[in-house]
């Protein structure tokens, strides 16, 4: 999660450490009877805005938004819709073709950016940029229609 949030694997790695810390040091506020995914997650998420404030930075649109999204409705307490979420994810990454899932998994996974990720799959570097903005577009709209799927039969 932290990875994606701040796109660059060497301050996702300075802030995994710093929420660790942070969260070895609030333990005593962990509540025992609820998830500790969300909870952390929350913490992670802290983490990272602290860092934007201290770097005077804004999180990017797109895959962020969403995964910081889905941090946010998992520390508000609603694990069963965090995990819709997650598998809705999976999902409909998993119906995307090889090559869109491998784009995403060199972009997101592996943080590789720019010029080397066009250089990787074959492409222009302008064109990667509008086939990630389309992709993390097209897994939004599934993500939610999945989702809203599953509440209007968990209602029936």
């Amino acid at each position: 999660m932290i990875v994606t949030m701040v796109q660059d694997f060497d301050v996702a790695e300075d802030l995994f450490q710093e929420t660790v810390i942070e969260i070895l040091n609030s333990e005593e506020q962990f509540d025992p009877t609820r998830s500790f995914t969300p909870w952390a997650c929350g913490i992670a998420k802290n983490v990272v805005r602290q860092h934007w404030r201290r770097q005077k930075q804004t999180p990017s649109s797109g895959l962020d938004e969403m995964i910081s999204d889905l941090a946010m409705v998992s520390t508000e307490g609603d694990d069963d819709l965090w995990h819709r979420e997650q598998k809705a994810l999976r999902s409909c990454f998993q119906k995307l073709p090889s090559r869109m899932q491998q784009l995403l998994l060199l972009r997101y996974g592996h943080n590789i950016k720019g010029r080397e990720l066009a250089e990787s799959v074959a492409c222009r570097p302008g064109s990667i940029r509008t086939t990630l903005a389309r992709l993390r577009g097209q897994l939004r709209h599934c993500i939610q229609a999945k989702t809203a799927e599953k509440m209007v039969k968990a209602n029936l």
